[in-house]
């Protein structure tokens, strides 16, 4: 008496393994990038000033709405993004009292943009990383 699978059984299933695992493989493998192919994105390196408008532009709003919370390591800032964020927030918070949401936006936005600028328009901060 012979115990497993019949030898008959062994030879289907063999093919039907190899198939499978190359159906999974052909599935897996990576297509070549096409030099037309609109659905890649195409590279864009991240300014410093980009980046630095993307942080404080973002936790300024934040703070402005109440829904901001930790320290500015917790946000990923530096030390001289967080002077620019909470410099930009009294600023934004002054214009509010005085002009609504709408008038502390448009504070956000340029204060932002001319802060961020200042800091890093000779290419980056000098100094210790978190300054």
């Amino acid at each position: 008496m012979r115990l497993g699978v019949p030898h008959r059984g062994r030879r289907r299933t063999l093919p039907l393994t190899l198939l499978v695992s190359v159906t999974l493989l052909a599935g897996c493998s990576p297509r070549p990038p096409s030099d037309g192919d609109p659905k890649s994105p195409s590279p864009h390196p991240t300014s410093p000033i980009e980046l630095c408008v993307s942080l404080i532009g973002h936790w300024a709003r934040e703070e402005l709405a109440g829904r901001a919370g930790g320290d500015f390591m917790q946000k990923g800032l530096s030390g001289g993004q967080n002077e620019i964020l909470t410099a930009v927030v009294a600023a934004a918070r002054d214009e509010r009292e005085r002009s609504g949401a709408a008038g502390a936006e448009r504070v956000v936005t340029a204060e932002t943009n001319r802060r961020c600028a200042e800091r890093h328009g000779s290419g980056g901060p000098t100094g210790h990383p978190w300054q």
